[in-house]
């Protein structure tokens, strides 16, 4: 077997010392001669004994770090996850695979399965965290955060860092990753690095090379950036049309999208869409910065002219290129508009990818940037960018237990989705409850609601319209007028999917939920897996 090979700081490490150890055979047979006197000899062996110590703490500090390098790979890795929408866990999944592809012992758990003591079995470990709504722990960490408050032993085996995931626009960003970092540091744990921002709706983050950088720097390098290999796809805008005309809400888009043959998902994920500037801004943008719009340019690996690349760019952030400047090169250097994510309202079968779509308008009347590009600029037949992403935690069991679906607004567009593989299944035990503004004009997917209750695949439909009647009535209270119902249902093994708006319906139905079951049993439904939520 031909030994390794030394590279990098141990290759220097190894001739600094046998530098150091020819410079000590030097001194000790330099001739004594020029120190004539008792106390120049002296003091010249104290000089070569005191550097000949210092060799030595060197040569042993060296073979300690090899030695503990040894014992790291040996050791036991923690990579620790807390996911709301499955993308935490995507990038935890990641990790864990390319340490365990560098030969390290590696633990993939949900926050939730550890405990004070467990946690004291590991000596390095990585957390991919997720915060939810303003500053909350997802779901699968909820109970992680009341314990770990009471911890109160060291963790000073542990070496640790903290990659947080959120989103800019709540005012708490990355409230629970800051919180983590924190609290493990109170505890003794050794932070590896400061915590990583990422804002999950930024795929061209910084954040994502500083976190591949530090797992390069345990394993194998890789080359990709580490947030995921799942392909993009060109899919075309068959049709879109409103839902809810003379609605006094903001219009509700249907839009079906055509997917390439053999693209595939399951009820309950999501899908990451790129969107496009439209192209009246496109055109101001060319014309403020005189830049000619046909000249092509070579773009994710085709050749295209430059507004159509300019689409994808955040205009308002991006500064003309120079007289001479490569514009391949330089929109390589540009910000893209953030990813707009959507839940999934169809399954495969149905042969379409369905999106239910609220146009969001800004107070200067415009449309955002994500709704107006699906709902308004892009044309029928014209190619969407998008990406299909699994949403594990909001997937259906696989045995047939009874399913209380929960859903307000475009919040139907997941639970549609469940319905209609519950269907397939030939499974009828189904009860939603839905709300909305109005039965007339804010009924979502109301055709097939309907078809599956006569059909007997949902055995109860509550609805309730907020502003059909002079009192206002929203899902929480469906549930209260329903509480035997809702008791004897969760007796019988029933899981409860809720899904739409965190604000409003989101806190309200938990905290209805705690009332009716009571906040220990509501917890012990989350820890079974029997209460999952995708709110927004």
């Amino acid at each position: 077997m031909k030994p390794e090979k030394l590279t990098g700081f141990a290759w220097l490490e190894q001739q600094l010392l046998l530098a150091l150890l020819l410079t000590l055979l030097w001194l000790f047979y330099l001739p004594q001669a020029p120190f004539a006197s008792i106390t120049g000899k002296t003091l010249w062996l104290a000089i070569q004994l005191a550097i000949a110590g210092v060799m030595l703490k060197l040569y042993w500090s060296a073979q300690a770090r090899r030695d503990k390098k040894v014992d790291t790979a040996t050791a036991r890795w923690l990579v620790g996850y807390a996911s709301q929408s499955g993308m935490a866990l995507q990038l935890a999944q990641y990790s864990s695979k390319q340490l365990q592809s560098a030969g390290f012992n590696v633990e993939l758990a949900e926050l939730n399965q550890l405990s004070q003591q467990k946690l004291h079995q590991y000596q390095n470990a990585l957390f991919i965290v997720s915060t939810y709504g303003e500053g909350e722990p997802p779901d699968n960490a909820s109970q992680f955060y009341q314990l770990a408050q009471q911890w109160q032993h060291s963790f000073n085996q542990l070496q640790f860092s903290v990659l947080a995931l959120g989103d800019r626009s709540y005012q708490n960003f990355c409230a629970f990753g800051h919180w983590l970092h924190r609290r493990l540091h109170s505890l003794d744990a050794k932070a590896l690095q400061p915590i990583i921002e990422l804002d999950s709706a930024d795929r061209q983050s910084q954040a994502l090379a500083k976190w591949q950088l530090l797992l390069n720097g345990f394993g194998k390098p890789v080359a990709d950036t580490v947030i995921d290999s799942t392909p993009w796809l060109q899919a075309s805008l068959h049709s879109r049309y409103v839902v809810n005309p003379a609605s006094a809400g903001l219009p509700c888009y249907t839009v079906k999208l055509q997917l390439p043959a053999a693209s595939t998902w399951q009820a309950g994920d999501i899908v990451d869409i790129q969107p496009e500037n439209n192209r009246s801004s496109v055109a101001l943008w060319l014309t403020k910065h005189l830049v000619n719009g046909c000249q092509p340019v070579r773009y994710q690996q085709r050749t295209i002219p430059l507004c159509w690349a300019l689409a994808e760019l955040e205009l308002d952030k991006a500064a003309p290129p120079t007289r001479n400047e490569n514009l391949s090169t330089w929109l390589t250097q540009q910000t893209k508009l953030p990813l707009r994510s959507y839940s999934i309202a169809s399954i495969p079968e149905e042969g379409h990818l369905t999106l239910l779509v609220r146009q969001v308008q800004k107070d200067d009347g415009s449309l955002g940037i994500g709704s107006g590009w699906l709902t308004a600029w892009a044309n029928e037949q014209q190619n969407v960018q998008l990406r299909l992403r699994q949403h594990s935690q909001f997937h259906l069991p696989d045995d047939d237990k009874p399913i209380i679906f929960i859903a307000n607004g475009t919040g139907i567009a997941a639970i549609r989705a469940l319905l209609a593989e519950r269907v397939k299944r030939g499974q009828p035990q189904n009860w939603l409850l839905f709300g909305e503004r109005r039965q007339q004009h804010d009924f979502f997917f109301a055709r097939d609601i309907q078809q599956w209750q006569q059909q007997g695949f949902i055995q109860h439909c509550e609805l309730a319209f907020s502003q059909d009647q002079a009192t206002k009535r929203y899902v929480q209270h469906l549930l209260a007028e329903q509480q035997a119902r809702l008791v004897q249902w969760l007796e019988q093994g029933a899981a409860i999917y809720v899904c739409g708006s965190l604000q409003g319906m989101g806190v309200e139905v938990h905290q209805q939920l705690q009332q009716l079951l009571g906040t220990e049993q509501v917890e012990q439904l989350m820890q079974q897996g029997r209460y999952k939520r995708d709110l927004y």
